[in-house]
């Protein structure tokens, strides 16, 4: 028997499996899984799963416990009947990432709900991770991760999907879950049931009410009979935007980044842009290394050591920035207003390609005369900028200010000028901006 054949077989015989399993002390429970879904086996090629579940309405838990346990495969019954508890933790909200899952071993989830009833326990499905390199897998690339903020109330849901068995992705659906938001928060939300979604390719754009959140179920079959459920992290809808005050700025000192190399301006730019939209804190050179090589598999030319517009607006979208997209201006003043403008409405940075596109800065805020969520009746006295050269020495290699530097747009139109590449020539002659 082949290899696919013997990994296809076994993929029907966990996918055809039966188990009884169900609340341990309630023929109704309370809490009903979302993932891992009820009456599936779920054949999984990572090693962390997203559980989740939803409370039932009028449900009063006042305490969550989640067991996880495993047992061995088998290829009769799917998994031995003998658990083995492998951890207990406290649980806050409706869901709970385990890392660290072994292949070919079997994992459940026993939910353990306080309530002034008492105390009822509700199983989950079994899901047996694959080994590594089988199976159709996806990452999210909006919501990202948990504690996500839209400011704006459409927006675009996505993922990154591959099926790294080799085998075609035969079957996919997505589903979405909201609930109102607590104090400003998705922290302990009860979430709806799960409400099926159309999409085309691998993006949604999505109309969201203010004050709620969301998050996302996708499951992905390959045509080996391999699923995946994932889960994505969970997204506010503000309740609106932040007050206008006259200056914006959204510069953190822990969100700014050195380049690790003198040709990562665009990784490190992008490093303390996802910083700043996701409230990170990252500052590796790990990332940066994974930005530059993402966008240079997707900038469409071949540039030697760094990247263009396109890879930087790739990189973005693909770990979490969601909608960037590359914008070519006449002049100066009107690319100053528009990146205000949209920094206003989605409260992220904008990508600046200094140095006629040598070199990639972010723009983390501004003043204006008026508030650019508004009016168009603006004129914008100052831009905050940070270079990711910084701290090299401005006669060493060096180009950039401190982070946070502010200059008038007199002061500015030193650097931002007109932009000029050799190899994509697709917006040469204009002020190239990275625009949310």
């Amino acid at each position: 028997m082949s290899h696919r054949r013997r990994l296809s077989a076994l993929a029907a015989l966990l996918l055809l499996a039966s188990f009884g399993v169900g609340s341990a002390e309630s023929a109704t429970p309370i809490a009903t899984f979302v993932a891992p879904a009820t009456g599936i086996v779920s054949v999984l090629q990572t090693g962390s799963f997203r559980v989740s579940w939803t409370i039932g309405e009028g449900a009063a838990v006042t305490a969550t416990t989640i067991v996880v346990q495993t047992s061995r495969p088998t290829g009769v019954h799917g998994c031995d009947i003998r658990w083995l508890p492998v951890s207990v933790s406290a649980v806050t909200g409706t869901s709970y990432q385990i890392d660290g899952l072994l292949p070919n071993r079997c994992y459940r989830f026993l939910v353990r709900l306080t309530t002034s009833a008492g105390t009822q326990t509700v199983t989950s499905w079994p899901i047996i991770p694959a080994p590594g390199g089988m199976g159709a897998t996806a990452t999210f690339t909006n919501p990202f991760i948990d504690g996500v903020v839209a400011y704006e109330t459409t927006a675009r849901i996505g993922w990154a999907q591959r099926d790294t068995f080799g085998s075609a992705i035969v079957s996919r659906s997505l589903a979405e879950q909201s609930a109102t938001a607590i104090a400003g928060s998705c922290t302990g939300v009860t979430w709806s049931s799960p409400v099926k979604v159309a999409f085309t390719g691998s993006t949604v754009d999505r109309t969201l009410q203010r004050s709620h959140c969301y998050r996302y179920l996708l499951t992905l079959q390959d045509a080996a009979g391999f699923r995946s459920q994932l889960t994505s992290g969970a997204m506010l809808v503000a309740g609106g935007l932040p007050d206008w005050t006259g200056n914006f700025d959204l510069y953190r000192p822990e969100a700014f980044a050195t380049q690790a190399t003198i040709t990562w301006c665009v990784a490190a730019a992008s490093q303390m842009m996802l910083n700043v939209i996701l409230g990170q804190s990252d500052v590796s050179r790990s990332s940066q290394a994974t930005y530059i090589a993402y966008g240079q598999a997707n900038d469409g030319a071949n540039y030697p050591s760094g990247t263009g517009p396109a890879g930087w607006v790739a990189m973005l979208n693909r770990y979490g920035g969601s909608t960037y997209s590359v914008q070519r201006f006449t002049d100066g003043d009107s690319a100053l207003k528009a990146a205000a403008t949209r920094m206003r409405l989605t409260n992220k940075p904008v990508g600046m390609l200094v140095w006629a596109g040598r070199h990639a800065w972010v723009m983390t805020g501004f003043s204006a005369t008026a508030d650019p969520a508004t009016t168009s009746d603006f004129t914008i006295t100052a831009v905050s900028v940070s270079g990711p050269l910084y701290p090299r020495p401005l006669n060493s290699s060096g180009y950039d200010l401190p982070p946070d530097t502010q200059l008038t747009p007199a002061q500015l139109a030193r650097y931002f000028v007109k932009y000029y590449d050799s190899y994509v020539k697709t917006w040469n002659g204009g002020y190239v901006l990275i625009v949310p």
